[in-house]
């Protein structure tokens, strides 16, 4: 958005100075007609197509009818003239040349048609946001007056007259001069000798200005308060401000609007008075598009709303510009001085706000910092918040698509809602400092954990993976896993000694020893397995599965655990060439359970379990890293959580979860939470390319789908 006090560097250009060079241009034609034909409006096919249709709408296109810029409507025009005109033609003119020139009219009227049609209406998304988003630049570009006519006009020229004729050279001439006139500057040569003040007749006055930018106009009864019009406000120093509207309400039988001030007019009205707004001569209708671009916006960015009060820089609020286009997760950004902050909304409110007897309702939205994008970092938080009233914009969902975010070896997570720019981050890079995924049964955690498994395993990393559900093996079986598990009958064997210690005489010293010894041959049975594992070589021997669901007795279940982190943090100690590992824990509550909410408050199992979180959390020094799954934080150990560098969590409800969320994420966030969608996840640490917590949509992936069914 451009200063309020930059003044315009180039001239102005009164309306009267492109009439008169339209009228000087006419009389060159017709005297050319005259000199050619004998008649200042000729009958033969070839003459009309050379003076009356392509000389003639260049002269009425660059003088007259888009003397600002082209809009699509005027391409069809264009396009639709020039084909009536060729049409006459056709079989009098060379056959090839004709075709490619009636070939190019028409694909210039067909991409017009297409991106006038679907131009309609606020908040166009999906198919029809991508394609005006493809037709809208080429139909403008191809089919302005003065690129379309002048092909047009070229070839008459060049089929009728020939290339060396007298005629040819002086219309081409008069063409080649005519063009130049505006490059050249002659319109504002012209507006500089002679002052002209044209009488504007007001649409309203302002009777109230919220500094900055903000004003609202008493409008005259007849006016229609349009968001896809650009206003001119003329303030009292003599500065004309461009208005963007944003909503109008009914106060005391009077119609008042409110208005974005931006940007100095070009070139300024004449003939207004201060206070005044008016109808500006390129403003009857715009794009949402070149409304965005107008007032700071990038070339395909859409306007949100606008920044209101309790804004801070880790968190702003705003009104939105149009009711349904903002949601949860969307992803919005403005400009902060020279950068472009970005920002994810994470939530919204009704409003009201009273103005003398009436009040104004409206939505606003909160959306916390994810920052400055930076190509290698990801999302970096940025020092300041943007100003009072600052336009905040949104892209379509095909935005950030061709960005190559962090480095090549990162994970690709998903995308940010509503957007194409990728999440990326370093999780094998860091995964010694843990990362939890958590979250309700269906919401996706387990498939991102396979996603995570699949990409350590790609890095030639060992995965562990401790699985309580029995569909691990079932659902990597393109890894070649390694069973690792123990049999059938050694867990059922230890179920039964576990019962008779706990049912035995006082103190059970003589259960305890039988348990003993079966531990201890155990131990030597999963070293063995563990050391195989992991010195052995090849992409086919790099996931190994603990698969524990026939295990009924929850003590048994951690007993076995301990035993197998025992092993594996041995192992790594005694071998300074391990190779990194990966320990995920799938349904982590019943491993490495909050004891006392598991109803283990003996002894023997909180010293289990304080085992088990003992060498998981010293595995880091050894580069073990630690994937931990469940449902809820409430059941989880949290020594476990709270050494998790990178958390990522689905929806979840309880509020233990959420209390313990909250000190990760910040109260905005979890909020958010219970809303997520399957899929979508919050996700924050090490191991994401972003410096604050960030909303992101994980892909739906069919081929899950037909390898589960």
């Amino acid at each position: 958005m451009r200063d309020s006090k930059e003044k315009d560097t180039k001239p102005p250009v009164a309306p009267w100075s492109r009439v008169v060079i339209m009228l000087a241009g006419l009389v060159i034609l017709f005297g050319l007609s005259w000199l050619f034909t004998g008649a200042m409006l000729p009958s033969k096919l070839e003459d009309s197509l050379v003076f009356q249709s392509a000389l003639l709408m260049i002269v009425l296109g660059s003088a007259i009818i888009e003397s600002k810029f082209t809009k699509p409507a005027d391409s069809l025009v264009n396009s639709l003239m020039a084909i009536l005109t060729l049409i006459p033609v056709a079989n009098v003119s060379p056959a090839p040349a004709w075709h490619l020139v009636f070939g190019y009219c028409l694909i210039v009227l067909l991409l017009s048609v297409v991106c006038v049609s679907i131009s309609s209406g606020p908040g166009l998304t999906g198919w029809k946001e991508t394609a005006r988003r493809i037709t809208y630049k080429p139909s403008v570009l191809l089919g302005r007056a003065r690129l379309l006519y002048s092909v047009v006009f070229l070839f008459a020229i060049f089929s009728f007259y020939g290339i060396q004729s007298p005629q040819a050279v002086l219309l081409i001439c008069f063409w080649g001069v005519f063009l130049a006139i505006w490059p050249l500057g002659l319109p504002e040569l012209l507006s500089a000798f002679i002052k002209f003040h044209e009488v504007a007749s007001p649409l309203g006055r302002v009777i109230r200005t919220d500094d900055p930018d903000i004003i609202r106009v008493s409008l005259a009864p007849d006016v229609v308060w349009r968001h896809d019009r650009i206003y001119a406000y003329q303030q009292s120093d003599g500065t004309q401000k461009y208005v963007l509207p944003l909503y109008s309400q009914l106060q005391e039988q009077a119609l008042l609007g409110t208005g974005l001030c931006f940007g100095n007019v070009e070139p300024p009205l004449t003939g207004t008075h201060a206070g005044c707004v008016y109808r500006t001569l390129d403003g009857n209708g715009l794009p949402e598009v070149d409304i965005a671009a107008r007032i700071g916006g990038g070339d395909n960015s859409r306007l949100l709303g606008f920044i209101v009060e309790d804004s801070s820089v880790a968190q702003i609020r705003f009104e939105t510009w149009q009711a349904g286009v903002a949601r949860e997760g969307m992803l919005a950004w403005c400009r902060v001085g020279e950068a472009k902050v970005y920002y994810q909304i994470t939530g919204g409110r009704t409003r009201e706000e009273s103005l003398d007897t009436d009040i104004h309702g409206y939505q606003t939205a909160s959306a916390i910092q994810l920052g400055i994008l930076d190509a290698k970092k990801g999302f970096e938080t940025f020092g300041w918040l943007p100003p009072m009233n600052a336009p905040v914009f949104y892209e379509g969902p095909e935005f950030g698509q061709e960005m190559n975010i962090g480095e090549d070896t990162d994970f690709s997570y998903g995308n940010i809602p509503m957007s194409g720019i990728p999440v990326k981050g370093p999780f094998c890079k860091e995964m010694e400092h843990h990362t939890a995924i958590l979250g309700i049964t269906g919401s996706g955690k387990t498939e991102l954990a396979f996603d995570l498994i699949r990409d350590a395993v790609k890095k030639k990393i060992k995965v562990l993976c401790i699985d309580l559900t029995a569909r691990y093996e079932g659902r990597l079986t393109d890894l070649n896993p390694t069973n690792l598990s123990l049999a059938a009958d050694k867990t059922a064997d230890l179920n039964d000694k576990l019962f008779a210690v706990e049912t035995g005489t006082y103190g059970a010293p003589n259960e305890k020893k039988v348990l003993k010894e079966c531990a201890d041959s155990m131990r030597t049975d999963i070293s063995a397995r563990l050391k195989t594992f992991l010195e052995s070589s090849g992409d086919g021997a790099r996931l190994g599965i603990i698969t524990l669901q026939e295990i009924s007795n929850t003590k048994a279940t951690i007993f076995i655990t301990e035993i197998y982190l025992t092993a594996l943090l041995h192992y790594a100690r005694a071998n300074p060439e391990c190779p990194r590992i990966l320990l995920v824990v799938e349904e982590a509550h019943t491993v490495m359970p909050e004891a006392s909410t598991m109803g283990l408050g003996d002894f023997d199992s909180k010293g289990m379990i304080g085992k088990i979180v003992q060498i998981a959390l010293q595995g880091r020094k050894y580069g073990i890293g630690l994937l931990v799954i469940a449902q809820r934080t409430a059941t989880v150990s949290k020594s476990v959580l709270t050494q998790c560098n990178t958390i990522i969590s689905f929806a979840c409800y309880d509020d233990t979860s959420l209390s313990f969320l909250s000190n990760i994420f910040g109260e905005e966030h979890i909020k958010l939470i219970p809303n997520l969608p399957p899929l979508h996840a919050v996700m924050c640490g090490k191991g994401i390319r972003s410096a604050r917590p960030i909303v992101v949509q994980i892909p739906f992936d069919k081929a899950k789908v037909t390898q589960n069914s």
